[in-house]
């Protein structure tokens, strides 16, 4: 019998903790709308597998081993098999330590502990369900921010409708994955979870937000009710946000246009689950591959030049090269300390769609790559998924500039991991697909239609068949 279950939590801080993600230290002054952690946990029997959305700019190590810990404790549930992912939000807690922003401990203990108990909740709650996957399309909504600009360089947000602007440098992709779940006796849908590559950018106040999130949610709840289950997973977007470079509009920023992009990816997803295809006896699974990256070196120059900067300058956000100079400073002695990391690539297979995450800010033509060669009907890269490692940017990237390739507590892992983490992706997946063939010819399992069962209508449909012949 397929099961799953749907849970969520406030996390909300306390109004007056910090908002990372900018490079000035915002201090919060209210609540726009509540921040969350929302599960789901899905069960077919034999593998039982949990995907966790963190309304967070990341999900740090510490929180994701404190979570999986708890949630074992609390229910069963493997560790192991539980996704944990910040949707980066940048109007969340403080939970990540970059540029001025310090994280709070206690905070992400609490965020920990409540996810732990939406996974048990989830899991407590499993009823009979069928699973479908599908897509939609939402466009206009995300644009790669990255561009060739005239004299052979790259820059991150040049402007809009900058004149030397050549093309984009990279991709965006518009699609919307549903996996949706339903009750096998009524047909009555009971949660999805939603995939969509887009910064969370969008309201960047000194309010807490979930971002464009949150409309998601509402939408999706307004239409099939409020017990409705939703996790948002957020997709390659390292490179990817809301702003349109290439449009004369005002900059994408604020309340209206984090509502614009949340209805518009819950339209694509309300269009994928009215046409999705539900299928009995599906089956999912996660497994996961450790990867190996060095943290970046600096040389002697940079870092004699960061600390004469530091000596005469006082580090402030009106002059970000005093920011960079302490970021690379910091970043050399996260290599002495720590020169190597172990980046988890996880799946999680729900029937013939795989969630694959890595613990970084990933660039999206990473994503495609794997999407290309994968197996699966539906591939979808989920970044920032249990833990955080900074940006993973393209060769290219490195050889064109732009902000995300510029050493800090952000971006510090050496040029080549992205392309480590892709072969190591794609060979995930198509291991995750065998092993799930072989588990059943058809892992999405068989395909299930409701009983028409108006015997009027159904008399006169037959009179109609029998005329017509």
């Amino acid at each position: 019998m397929f099961r799953a279950g749907f849970s969520s939590r406030v996390i909300t801080p306390r109004v007056g903790q910090e908002i990372p993600g900018l490079f000035s230290r915002r201090v919060s002054t209210g609540v726009h709308d509540d921040l969350f952690v929302r599960a789901a946990v899905l069960d077919d029997g034999t593998e039982c597998v949990a995907l966790v959305q963190v309304d967070a700019i990341a999900a740090p190590e510490r929180l994701v081993r404190r979570a999986r810990r708890g949630a074992a404790r609390r229910c069963g549930i493997r560790g192991a098999n539980c996704m944990i992912a910040a949707t980066h939000t940048h109007s969340g807690g403080p939970v990540a330590d970059v540029f001025l922003s310090e994280p709070d401990e206690m905070y992400i203990d609490l965020v920990a502990d409540q996810a732990a108990e939406a996974i048990a909740e989830a899991y407590g709650t499993r009823g009979p369900a069928l699973l479908g996957t599908e897509r939609a399309d939402a466009p206009g909504l995300a644009f790669n921010r990255r561009f060739k600009m005239k004299d052979g360089s790259q820059q991150t947000h040049p402007g809009k409708l900058h004149p030397d602007i050549t093309e984009p440098a990279g991709p965006a992709n518009p699609g919307v994955t549903v996996a949706g779940l339903c009750d096998p006796a009524d047909w009555r849908p009971l949660g999805c979870v939603v995939h969509f590559a887009c910064h969370g950018t969008h309201m960047n106040g000194v309010k807490y937000s979930a971002d464009y999130f949150k409309w998601v949610v509402d939408t999706l709840q307004g239409t099939y009710g409020p017990e409705f289950g939703v996790v948002c997973l957020n997709g390659a977007c390292g490179d990817v946000t809301q702003v349109d470079n290439q449009n004369g509009r005002p900059l994408e920023i604020g309340p209206f246009w984090a509502e614009r992009t949340g209805r518009g990816v819950a339209g694509a997803a309300l269009t994928a689950l009215a046409r999705m295809d539900w299928r009995k006896g599906a089956t999912v699974a996660a497994d996961a591959v450790k990867v190996g990256a060095q943290v970046r070196a600096s040389t002697t120059a940079e870092r004699k030049a960061a600390r004469a900067l530091l000596k005469r300058t006082k580090v402030t956000a009106g002059d970000v090269e005093t920011v960079y100079a302490r970021e690379l400073l910091e970043v050399d002695k996260m290599r002495r300390q720590r020169p190597a990391r172990r980046l988890e690539v996880m799946g999680v297979r729900l029937g013939n769609a795989l969630f694959w995450g890595v613990p970084a800010e990933f660039f999206q033509a990473f994503a495609a790559e794997v999407g290309a060669e994968s197996p699966f009907k539906h591939t979808c890269c989920v970044e920032l998924a249990n833990g955080y490692n900074g940006y993973v940017c393209t060769p290219e990237s490195f050889n064109g500039g732009g902000y995300e390739i510029r050493t800090a507590r952000s971006s510090f892992l050496e040029p080549g991991a992205g392309a480590r983490i892709s072969r190591t992706a794609k060979r995930l997946a198509v291991k995750m697909y065998a092993v799930g063939k072989v588990r059943r010819r058809e892992c999405g399992g068989n395909l299930v239609w409701p009983k028409f069962e108006d015997n009027e209508v159904l008399d006169g449909i037959r009179q109609i068949t029998e005329g017509s012949e």
